[in-house]
């Protein structure tokens, strides 16, 4: 199914105001709603969030870095999101209509995205802390991450 979102965002944002202003390039990491009708991704190291029904695309995240990896919570409620800043890469929320970013993780590490827990409560990520590779969970509500493999 991954496969098919980045042509169906290249297709949706053909025809909006948006895409009429720009030359669109490097559209990555589409993410779809549980509901199917909303897509975020990531275009000049910003997020987007595309509804399908009317093709108009709204930016999400204006940030000094890159933001990238964007996964909507299972509840459709947030998106969950790697983003650079100050040379590090750490895990963010933002509500799925827009809104305030919240920071989740503070770690000299690179944080990556992965999912979510099918309850909406935990951001699972990978990062290199500790120079190991090794997967973490965060609450959405913020907290000390938690090491999910001790020996991985």
């Amino acid at each position: 199914m991954k496969r098919f979102l980045l042509p169906l965002v290249f297709a949706l944002i053909q025809g909006n105001s948006f895409a009429s202003h720009q030359d669109i390039r490097f559209v990555s990491n589409p993410s779809l709603s549980p509901d199917g009708n909303i897509v975020v991704f990531s275009y000049e190291n910003d997020l987007w969030r595309l509804s399908i029904s009317d093709s108009v695309a709204y930016r999400l995240t204006a940030m000094d870095g890159k933001e990238s990896l964007p996964r909507f919570s299972p509840n459709g409620e947030w998106i969950a999101f790697t983003a650079s800043q100050n040379g590090r890469e750490n895990v963010y929320i933002v509500p799925a209509a827009g809104g305030e970013v919240k920071q989740l993780t503070y770690h000299q590490a690179s944080d990556h995205v992965d999912g979510w827990s099918w309850d909406s409560q935990w951001i699972y990520f990978s990062s290199d802390r500790y120079n190991l590779y090794s997967s973490y969970r965060v609450s959405v509500f913020g907290g000390t991450p938690q090491r999910l493999f001790d020996h991985f």
